[in-house]
């Protein structure tokens, strides 16, 4: 079974357009300065100083469409909703 990197949703994200090995997808930086390359079926691949070469960065991505990636990856809007804190009053 195939485990999936976990990015830690963070306001020092940076994500730009880019390529990887000739796959078009997501560069993102997180705070702690990994680098992760999202591929179009949000596939969440690691990258290391080897794996850098292969990467081109193409564009940088607007808010709305980084806030969309971060969803995407932590499981879509179902996920989303029935794993936050209710609160009932």
């Amino acid at each position: 079974m195939q485990t999936v990197a976990e990015i830690p949703a963070t306001g020092n994200l940076i994500a730009r357009y880019a390529t990887f090995a000739g796959l078009p997808g997501y560069a993102i930086r997180t705070a702690d300065c990994r680098v992760f390359f999202v591929d179009s079926d949000a596939q969440c691949t690691p990258l290391g100083d080897t794996d850098m070469p292969a990467l081109v960065l193409l564009g940088s991505v607007n808010l709305a469409e980084k806030q969309h990636l971060l969803d995407h990856l932590a499981g879509g809007a179902p996920r989303i909703s029935c794993t936050r804190k209710q609160e009932v009053q």
